[in-house]
C-alpha cells in the first residue's frame, strides 16, 4: 500500500518536460528533478514523462481512495457491511 501522506509538501504540479533536457520543471519553470541519461534515449524520455505526471498520479490515487471510502461507508450503513469491510481493506 502506498502511504500518500509521505508526499505532503511536495512541489505542486503541474510539472513539465521542456525540450530534450534531462530536467523536469514546475509550473514556475523552476527545475525540480533531473533524470539520469540512459543508453537508449527513449528510456530517459519515459522516465521524465513519468516524473512529470507524478502529481497527476498522486491526485488520482487520492481521488480513488476517497471514492472507495465513500462507497464503503454507504455499504456499511445501507446494504452490505461485508462489502463495506472489503472496500475498507483496499484503502488501508
Amino acid at each position: 500500500m502506498i502511504d500518500t501522506d509521505k508526499y505532503e509538501g511536495h512541489t505542486e504540479g503541474p510539472w513539465y518536460l521542456i525540450g530534450a533536457q534531462q530536467i523536469v520543471y514546475d509550473k514556475d519553470n523552476n527545475p525540480i528533478a533531473e533524470v539520469e541519461y540512459f543508453a537508449q534515449e527513449h528510456h530517459s524520455y519515459y522516465n521524465k514523462a513519468l516524473i512529470a505526471d507524478a502529481p497527476l498520479l498522486l491526485a488520482e490515487v487520492k481521488r480513488l481512495r476517497e471514492g472507495i471510502k465513500q462507497m464503503a461507508e454507504n455499504c456499511e450503513y445501507n446494504s452490505n457491511p461485508y462489502l463495506g469491510d472489503a472496500l475498507k481493506e483496499l484503502i488501508e
